[in-house]
């Protein structure tokens, strides 16, 4: 049945057969051609310093101990386009030094795992090419940091000097430290202001062991303030035609419009690393961006991963270029983020004006569907009011419900009431235009009981939503939420690796670990039940309310999740078909400190290299672990 599936998933995502695991010792990339809707500046100086930058997407270790790897991806990662979009600008600004900056972008889920040999090799070319070489951990998630770590170690050991970057080591200092003391530098926050300095330092010999940005505005966070970067003349993302390959849908990429988000919820750390400020990119530079990706590449789909496109300053115009570059006769369809306010109005009563806060919700939603929008993913993440209060997700509660306390008392049914029927009008407005509705729902908060998997699933089926992302809940390190859990002393498992939305890592007040993840797994069953989805599939499209566009999304995504979590993966952490891995992209360590024993020798790397009580050799991977 799974390899059934697995083959008409493969059908109708159309796609074209072929490896391709690119090597940095064999195939180097030459830089990329800069960003559409950007100047094109031809280098003239002589380069007299050539420095390659491996731009690394570190992937996790799976529950076998392999690094997670795909024949094919699903979505390409926005971070490595934006940093090779970074290196372009930064060879324009430079022209006339003598230093030129060549990009080589490897994710290890599509790319395949970096092995010990894969650094020697690069070791290898760079002398060869006599070339300079800099190694840059990007966008590294909590999640990876295990991986993303080793990886470091392994480089720093063979003498690369090496970056850090990510949510995870933005938002948890101690990880910082780890990496500092390894004289590996960290990154924390956005790049725009930061990368030029970086290179410069570098190349003056000054890298320091940790950069952040300083260079911006002021921004609130849950608890505090932060600097956050202004991006509206940042560079835009590169297109790489090679690293598109390498995915399911080679004519899709991602763009960010705008950063921040204004909400407070507690599991969330957006808001405390790029800000509650919402900071946008200039709207007429990202339309010709779009049209040039378009032109240029062939680009006719996009995921606007903009954590709220709904509340980004420039939505309006972007939405508006976009509509009118279909209008000229041209394919473009998008999906996008955003907050379950943007669609829960609800119909007006007789000789009822509509506020301007419900025009304007009308007007995004016409906008939408106008250029080509065919999912929206929603944050709903519970129906239960006394977790949306204690999470402080209030925007999904009617506003007589948004009290500052967890105990609503005789109000709980009403305001379940309410958060049902608003999650039902969600739904409603968004298919009245055609486009489908994905949501985002966790299983695991503190007034969760056994059977809020099924019943949550159940009650998703029923209000119209179109395709659900469960997640297990987890202390993210940098939310408010993480905090409390060391405060009260409830994380249960503090290897990184796990924090995945699909491992419980912490106590539960009302249910044990394993009654969590029975919960979780029945959310994905029952939603994706044999029945459900052959139901979902065969149900006329009149029915459903979804444009061609969105019904032909809705059941090539339904068949890879019905796939995906039969495989044993969460379908956002995954690709289609895991590959095999040799014994070096196996897992050895846990802890920090064994990492540095196993890769260092407990000895600290200067940033000159020098090294103490160095290993000759990493220790080997023990049977057990290849097993």
């Amino acid at each position: 049945m799974l390899l059934l599936l697995s083959a008409l998933l493969l059908l109708l995502l159309a796609v074209a057969g072929g490896r391709a695991l690119r090597r940095a010792a064999r195939d180097v990339e030459a830089p990329g051609p800069m960003p559409p809707g950007d100047l094109r500046i031809e280098t003239r100086a002589r380069v007299v310093r050539p420095l390659r930058v491996y731009f690394i997407k570190p992937s996790k270790y799976d529950d076998r101990g392999r690094v997670a790897t795909f024949w094919k991806g699903v979505l390409p990662n926005n971070t490595l386009t934006v940093l090779a979009a970074l290196n372009e600008s930064y060879n324009a600004l430079r022209a006339d030094t003598g230093v030129h900056l060549e990009t080589v972008l490897w994710d290890e889920q599509v790319d395949g795992p970096v092995l010990p040999e894969t650094v020697q090799a690069i070791r290898e070319k760079s002398m060869e090419d006599r070339v300079e070489a800099i190694i840059g951990l990007a966008g590294v998630q909590t999640n990876q940091y295990p991986r993303g770590r080793d990886l470091a170690l392994q480089f720093r050991r063979a003498g690369f000097p090496v970056l850090f970057g990510g949510f995870h080591v933005s938002g948890y200092p101690q990880s910082r430290v780890f990496l500092e003391d390894c004289g590996i530098t960290t990154v924390v926050g956005e790049a725009e202001t930061l990368w030029t300095s970086i290179l410069d330092d570098y190349l003056a010999g000054e890298l320091r062991p940790s950069y952040s940005v300083t260079d911006g505005i002021r921004a609130k966070t849950g608890s505090g303030e932060i600097t956050v970067p202004l991006i509206t003349e940042a560079q835009l993302p590169a297109v790489s035609d090679a690293y598109l390959k390498r995915f399911a849908t080679k004519t899709m990429t991602t763009i960010d419009t705008s950063r921040g988000c204004p909400f407070t919820c507690s599991y969330c750390s957006v808001k405390n690393v790029m800000g509650r400020t919402m900071r946008a990119r200039d709207p007429e530079a990202v339309v010709r961006w779009i049209r040039d990706a378009a032109h240029h590449h062939g680009i006719d789909s996009l995921f606007i991963v903009d954590d709220d496109f709904f509340r980004s300053p420039s939505w309006e115009p972007i939405l508006e270029g976009m509509a009118a570059f279909r209008r000229e006769g041209n394919e473009l369809s998008f999906m996008m983020q955003v907050d379950a306010e943007a669609a829960a109005f609800g119909p007006l009563a007789p000789g009822e004006t509509p506020s301007t806060q419900r025009q304007r919700c009308e007007r995004f939603l016409k906008l939408a569907a106008d250029a080509g929008c065919y999912s929206a993913f929603v944050g709903f993440e519970t129906f239960n009011p006394q977790n949306l209060l204690v999470t402080t997700k209030v925007q999904n509660l009617a506003k007589e419900h948004r009290r500052k306390k967890d105990d609503l008392g005789d109000a709980a049914a009403a305001a379940l009431a309410g958060v049902k029927e608003k999650y039902r009008r969600v739904c409603e407005n968004w298919h009245r235009h055609g486009i489908a509705v994905h949501c985002g729902y966790m299983i695991g908060f503190p007034f969760d009981g056994p059977e809020c998997g099924r019943q949550s699933a159940e009650w998703l089926l029923d209000v119209g939503v179109d395709l659900a992302t469960f997640f297990v809940v987890t202390p993210l390190p940098g939310t408010e939420d993480h905090d409390k859990a060391v405060r009260e002393s409830t994380i249960a498992d503090w290897d990184f690796n796990q924090y995945d939305s699909q491992h419980m890592v912490s106590q539960h007040p009302r249910m044990t670990t394993a009654q969590v993840m029975q919960a979780y797994r029945d959310a994905y069953r029952t939603f994706y039940s044999a029945r459900n989805t052959l139901r979902y599939l065969l149900a006329r499209p009149a029915t459903t309310g979804l444009s061609p566009l969105s019904r032909t999304s809705m059941v090539r995504q339904r068949l890879y999740y019905f796939y995906s979590y039969r495989a044993g993966r969460h379908p956002m952490l995954g690709g289609i078909w895991q590959r095999g891995v040799p014994a070096g992209a196996r897992r050895v360590v846990v802890t920090d400190e064994e990492a540095r024993a196993c890769y260092l020798g407990r000895g600290l790397v200067s940033a000159e290299g020098v090294r103490v009580e160095l290993p000759s050799d990493p220790p080997a991977t023990s049977p057990e672990a290849q097993a």
